[in-house]
């Protein structure tokens, strides 16, 4: 991600993936490095894109994270 695009505000409705960085700060307001640590230690859920890549699954983190469930 360019500069600061990982602190845009995810859409509403929530993407089925979006960026680890991304999702780490709508959620907890981590930086980049503090949400990929989070993603290895499965808090943000991620499905594998390639060899090395990650997309993080924004709907099944708040999903998670819903009091009301």
């Amino acid at each position: 991600m360019a500069n600061e695009d990982w602190k845009k505000p995810l859409p509403e409705p929530l993407p089925y993936v979006a960026s680890v960085a991304q999702t780490g700060w709508h959620f907890f307001k981590t930086k980049p490095g503090a949400s990929w640590d989070l993603a290895r230690k499965k808090v943000i859920p991620t499905v594998p894109t390639g060899a090395r890549n990650k997309q993080a699954l924004p709907r099944v983190l708040a999903r998670r994270l819903d009091p009301n469930d």
